[in-house]
């Protein structure tokens, strides 16, 4: 199983390989300029709904509701 501690990293290390990517990618005709905004948008978001599911399970499992 891969934790969800780990999912964070790897949702980060995408979005970060996404901002120093896109812009050259888009430069170049590789990829249309609001597909990578809108791309960019939907990672982060990403990090962001992982990022406030770990602190709800961080939450519960203080108060004996959790599992983990």
């Amino acid at each position: 199983m891969i934790t969800l501690e780990e999912q964070i990293a790897e949702a980060r290390r995408e979005l970060a390989l996404r901002k120093a990517c896109y812009p050259a990618w888009v430069k170049n005709g590789k990829l249309d300029a609001g597909a990578a905004k809108y791309q960019l948008l939907c990672q982060q978001e990403i990090v962001r709904t992982l990022m406030r599911t770990d602190a709800e399970q961080r939450q519960m499992s203080l108060f004996g509701g959790g599992q983990g």
